[in-house]
């Protein structure tokens, strides 16, 4: 009887502690962000939005803080950090051939700069398929749209991951690497995760927005993830036969 009074208490500790979950997310403004937005208010977690634009925030909740900050710099980004959980970034580039990026490199050294000022080690951030090359990337995404148009914001993303692999390494780091993003609603279906570049062995290379912010936020306690930079797929994919 006590040892199941044990498993109940425990339970109930750890149920408390993740509706109590504080989280920090950034590029809350774009689609991605919203929908980590609205599925984080969603699980009862206190969040904060660091925003350029906090005029773009139409969300209403009594958990939810909308801070103005530029996330290039550091030190506006510190006080806002402390106390929380964890750093989520759904932070995103303008795709374009002539279009120069560097939100990914230049926001994820300032923010990791003031995460270490404000004693937080917890961070997932989302890039995409095939930062680095790789032979088996999907033909399209190889050939077509990372030469191309998705050419610069690529490169970022690489920049991004190097500097948390050299230099992060007292950072929980969980970087999520999504193919093609969709607004489709999520279909329940568990989401497939490699740790590489892509998923292999699938038709259909694409995940919807809400799997995969639900997705980053089931990664937060997950320590399997620790230090990790991993593909997803959407659930409901087909394996080649």
């Amino acid at each position: 009887m006590n040892s199941l009074k044990s498993v109940y208490l425990a339970m109930q500790t750890k149920a408390a502690s993740i509706t109590s979950m504080k989280v920090v997310i950034l590029g809350a403004t774009g689609p991605t962000g919203i929908e980590l937005t609205h599925e984080a208010l969603r699980r009862g977690y206190e969040v904060t939005l660091l925003v350029r634009n906090p005029e773009k925030v139409t969300i209403l909740n009594e958990k939810l803080k909308v801070v103005h900050a530029d996330l290039e710099k550091s030190d506006e980004l510190v006080d806002h950090l402390k106390g929380c959980d964890v750093v989520v970034s759904a932070l995103g580039g303008k795709a374009g051939i002539m279009t120069p990026c560097d939100v990914y490199s230049k926001c994820g050294q300032a923010v990791v700069k003031a995460m270490r000022e404000a004693g937080l080690k917890r961070l997932i951030a989302v890039t995409a398929w095939g930062t680095k090359d790789d032979p088996g990337l999907p033909f399209i995404w190889r050939w077509v749209l990372k030469p191309s148009f998705l050419r610069n914001i690529v490169k970022d993303m690489e920049v991004f991951e190097e500097f948390l692999l050299t230099d992060c390494s007292d950072i929980n780091y969980t970087v999520v690497r999504p193919p093609r993003l969709t607004t489709d609603p999520s279909d329940g279906e568990k989401v497939l995760v490699n740790e590489g570049l892509y998923v292999p062995d699938i038709t259909n290379n694409s995940i919807t927005r809400q799997d995969l912010a639900k997705f980053m936020l089931d990664a937060i306690g997950n320590q399997e993830y620790y230090k990790k930079m991993v593909a997803v797929a959407g659930g409901a994919t087909t394996e080649k036969k």
